[in-house]
């Protein structure tokens, strides 16, 4: 039976997701909400624990998961520096890479099959060893929801290696650091339709071991993955659901602007995160 530790839990955004979760056939998910605010749920439908601060809140939060008392960390009414600020303290002994990364799960209407998505919303513009990590938290992440193998696409504007293009230059050389891995296709660089269009394939007679079938696409920095992130949302119907990885547990982060189907699928997707 999952647990869900919520930090700042004890507001309506959060009561209607975990309505909804039940309704969604969740019923075994349980819910532990630390608040400095008084508990709104009247239905028994979470263990409310009431927090002096803020400090105290994050902190009880992060505990509650560090000691197996919870599988995901879900971000309500508390800001998201503050919450992974405490994360990353050693006592706690969460960390399992030295870099976090977000990783979305894409489902887009016209693929027909789930993709990932990262950084987007997390690292603002990686060195190339920060790109290193980030694409070794997707792989792991991957491997978690039952992808085997993930063909991962370095993006950049084309796939012909350009001197004078940082993203160009960046995914070359982690193609090269990652030639040898036997978990994961990693080629860069690569134009988005390439990544995603078998047609665009076949048009431009592209060769490469990625012809429209990726499974992660990788962005060189936070600016592109925004913009794309938002794209797929806006024009192309998607429904996203993103965490952080590279902890010992699935967060979750959700905001009051987040629908309710996107606040579901980030919970659905830390879920799968958690299947052996």
């Amino acid at each position: 039976m999952p647990t869900v530790a919520v930090a700042g839990g004890s507001r309506s955004d959060i009561l209607e997701l975990v309505r909804h979760s039940r309704v969604e056939g969740n019923e075994d998910l349980t819910f532990k909400v630390f608040d400095v605010d008084p508990n709104i749920d009247t239905e028994g439908l979470w263990e409310y624990t009431p927090c002096e601060n803020e400090g105290d809140m994050v902190y009880q939060t992060v505990k509650c998961v560090a000691d197996g008392k919870a599988d995901i960390l879900l971000k309500g009414g508390v800001q998201t520096h503050a919450l992974l600020k405490e994360v990353l303290k050693k006592e706690h002994g969460l960390r399992n890479q030295d870099l976090l990364s977000h990783v979305v799960l894409v489902d887009l209407p016209q693929l027909k099959r789930p993709i990932l998505l990262t950084d987007s919303g997390m690292n603002i513009a990686p060195t190339i060893d920060q790109l290193e990590v980030i694409i070794e938290n997707a792989i792991e992440t991957s491997k978690r929801i039952g992808l085997t193998k993930p063909k991962v696409a370095l993006l950049s504007a084309a796939e012909n290696l350009n001197p004078k293009m940082s993203s160009s230059v960046m995914a070359n050389e982690l193609t090269e650091r990652f030639s040898t891995n036997s978990n994961a296709t990693v080629y860069g660089p690569l134009s988005l339709d390439l990544s995603l269009s078998k047609e665009a394939v076949k048009s431009k007679r592209f060769e490469g071991p990625i012809q429209g079938d990726a499974d992660i696409l990788v962005v060189p920095g936070i600016d592109a993955g925004n913009v794309l992130y938002k794209s797929f949302v806006l024009f192309g119907g998607a429904r996203m659901g993103g965490s952080i990885v590279g902890a010992k547990v699935p967060i979750v982060l959700t905001s009051r602007s987040d629908q309710v189907k996107s606040k579901l699928y980030g919970l659905e997707f830390a879920l799968m995160q958690l299947k052996k």
